[in-house]
């Protein structure tokens, strides 16, 4: 296996991005971390916290034999990481199904001996055709996860999302997150979410984030939030979104996404607004369905716990 960079010559650099966008072509052989656009492909990776280049790494045919420069890219990834939800995400492995099958094992090796000790899980995430990463994440021991479906609408679309005709219960503000938000929503994101993409300070510090305050009992009693964000390929992300139990079936769920994503709307100038939902969040995903969405595509990720060193 080639394990090296592919840095120094702008050349590779294009072979291997070439590579990428065909695989994310075909479902069997993506990863649901990044789309089928090429431009937007190219800057999502180009906006990972780590580079990617740095962190590629790629079996040629010829082997041994070929050098670094030598033969055709039959199978590759790249990975990313965050140490304060101490998670890895490993973008690939790309391939012909054999490929991925054959050398795929070596590649997520290859990927978590580049991060930190103190990174304790790894996630890869790919669509339910792709069997190979499936079946690769079997045999290396990751969990899969529920099935999520990807939900789509375009901009104009969503500018004519409207909220209930009685809006949300008297007394419920709908506001921006701050800094004092973080301890009181941190309960209810880490119930709806446990060990996900952001903790709940980072849904103040790397997301545009909406909560639902009750201004009728105990000041800073929190309902609900949504928090979303303007990804590199310039496109809208609803990223969370929770209601307490107590505060479920008023439309604030509705109203919180709505108010989320005009303020994504204001922000940017996306083309579409994207969204991801739990197979077990029937509500949920009802509720987007209602607003217009259409479902793009079923998704399933891979977890694994890490040894902390």
């Amino acid at each position: 296996m080639t394990e090296h960079p592919t840095h120094r010559d702008p050349a590779d650099r294009q072979r291997a991005l070439a590579f990428i966008i065909a695989c994310q072509q075909d479902p069997a052989t993506s990863t649901a971390f990044l789309g089928e656009d090429p431009a937007g492909i190219e800057a999502e990776l180009d906006g990972l916290d780590h580079p990617w280049l740095t962190g590629w790494r790629a079996v040629r045919s010829g082997g041994e034999n070929g050098g670094e420069d030598g033969g055709e890219i039959l199978a590759a990834c790249t990975v990313d990481w965050d140490t304060e939800p101490s998670m890895a995400w490993i973008h690939g492995p790309w391939g012909a199904p054999g490929a991925v099958a054959r050398h795929g094992a070596a590649l997520v090796e290859a990927a978590a001996r580049q991060l930190p000790a103190d990174i304790a899980h790894l996630e890869m995430c790919g669509h339910v055709a792709n069997t190979a990463m499936a079946s690769l994440a079997d045999r290396l021991g990751f969990r899969a996860t529920e099935v999520n479906f990807a939900l789509v609408a375009t901009a104009a679309q969503a500018r004519s999302w409207a909220v209930p005709d009685a809006g949300p219960a008297p007394g419920v503000r709908i506001r921006r997150m701050v800094p004092a938000d973080v301890g009181p929503l941190e309960p209810l994101h880490t119930a709806e979410f446990g060990a996900a993409y952001a903790t709940a300070a980072q849904l103040v510090s790397a997301h545009l984030t909406v909560v639902a305050e009750d201004t009728t009992g105990v000041q800073g009693t929190l309902l609900g939030y949504a928090a979303g964000t303007l990804q590199d390929d310039g496109q809208a992300y609803v990223d969370f979104t929770a209601v307490a139990p107590a505060a479920r079936r008023q439309g604030l769920g509705r109203r919180l996404v709505v108010e989320l994503v005009r303020a994504l709307l204001a922000a940017g100038s996306p083309q579409q607004v994207h969204l991801t939902v739990r197979e077990s969040r029937t509500p949920a995903h009802q509720l987007y369905l209602s607003l217009g969405m259409r479902q793009d595509a079923a998704l399933r990720g891979y977890r694994k716990d890490r040894p902390v060193t």
